[in-house]
């Protein structure tokens, strides 16, 4: 067992990770009945058919039905479904233990799935304004308006919303990096943006992509308004310092999970190609 799995392990021990985290601070929502919803209507969104090609160039393999990997993110969005759904939890925090861990790949690679399922859309929101790539993912240019212009009073929220040429998947790019940007995810423009989102369609998921809770403070000043947290570490480059670091700083209740990213396994026939 490697060092890192090693370390998650005795997290989970501790009572960190989400087995021993049953406790439901949140009532059921009501809910409209489960059934296959439509695909929402694009007015002000901007559509942009994003070839597969640049989707598989950037490690992007949800869109690819049969790929190994994008089996692994079925079965990730299927968990997140089992602890969140019941209690009407809807908003996750994506974020790594330091830098180049790889969030970002697995943010997008899981909106994508988790827009694929029939029973919500969803939503992935570029929240990393010291370093964001979502929109590099996407091939598109670093000038791409987003939340940098709507917290400057630029652009309103409507107009910053893109979809990539995928059914029921909406991104919101961060526009661009944020100096202090710790003051506005702290905000009350923020929070009143996250409490918006969140409750203006109720068969919508959204994924908050962060930067490393060990980076800086945004991500956690963030979690204050997110319902749950997926933490991505990377094999062969995680350190156990760093798990420890960061799990003792995430509030109780909060943590959902963890993903052990650029990792190789064999199944009965062959490897498969490295993530």
């Amino acid at each position: 067992m490697s060092r890192i799995k090693k370390a998650l392990e005795r997290a989970k021990a501790q009572g960190i990770l989400p087995e021993q985290q049953q406790e439901k601070t949140r009532p059921v929502r009501d809910e409209k009945p489960r059934g296959q919803i439509r695909p929402p209507l694009y007015f002000r969104t901007k559509v942009i058919d994003v070839p597969e090609e640049i989707f598989i160039r950037n490690k992007i393999v949800s869109v690819r039905e049969g790929h190994p990997i994008s089996d692994q993110f079925k079965l990730l969005r299927t968990r997140i479904f089992n602890l969140t759904r019941e209690t009407g939890r809807n908003t996750i925090q994506v974020s790594g233990f330091d830098v180049g861990e790889g969030k970002s790949t697995v943010s997008l690679n899981l909106a994508i799935s988790m827009a694929k399922d029939t029973r919500q859309t969803t939503l992935l929101v570029d929240a990393d304004f010291r370093r964001p790539s979502i929109h590099c993912l996407l091939g598109l240019s670093n000038d791409t308006p987003g939340l940098k212009q709507y917290f400057e009073g630029q652009v309103e929220l409507e107009d910053i919303f893109l979809n990539p040429g995928i059914d029921k998947l909406t991104i919101l790019p961060a526009g661009g990096r944020i100096v202090n940007s710790t003051e506005v995810v702290g905000s009350a423009k923020m929070e009143a943006l996250v409490l918006e989102l969140k409750q203006r369609y109720l068969d919508r998921y959204i994924i908050f992509d962060t930067p490393g809770i060990n980076v800086c403070p945004d991500p956690l000043v963030l979690l204050e308004y997110i319902d749950g947290l997926i933490l991505v570490a990377r094999s062969d480059v995680t350190t156990t310092d760093s798990i420890k670091a960061a799990v003792n700083l995430v509030p109780n209740g909060k943590l959902l999970g963890t993903v052990l990213n650029d990792s190789r396994w064999q199944d009965s026939t062959t490897y498969h190609e490295r993530y």
